[in-house]
């Protein structure tokens, strides 16, 4: 079977280059959890066979603990989204 398709990016998406993907999902991510950029620690990009890229990392929440997530980029260097790896509650 097939890997599923990745998400499309928002129409009028902006373009991330790659050397700022970093910063830029430290940013979306501190963002969407009520954070500071500080506190998110991001890990080495991959790019994945359709050129997509994913950033995978931790944001710390403090007393709620540290929660994964999956920053998601299409092949162009669109952002796609903010991905939660870490149910709440864990």
């Amino acid at each position: 079977a097939a890997p599923p398709a990745a998400p499309a990016a928002k129409p009028g998406a902006a373009v991330v280059t790659a050397g700022n993907i970093p910063a830029f999902c430290r940013g979306e991510v501190a963002g969407q959890y009520g954070t500071k950029p500080i506190y998110v620690k991001t890990e080495a990009a991959a790019r994945a066979k359709d050129g997509s890229t994913s950033i995978p990392g931790t944001v710390d929440k403090g007393n709620e603990g540290m929660k994964r997530f999956q920053c998601r980029f299409d092949a162009k260097g669109h952002f796609i989204d903010v991905m939660a790896l870490t149910r709440d509650g864990e």
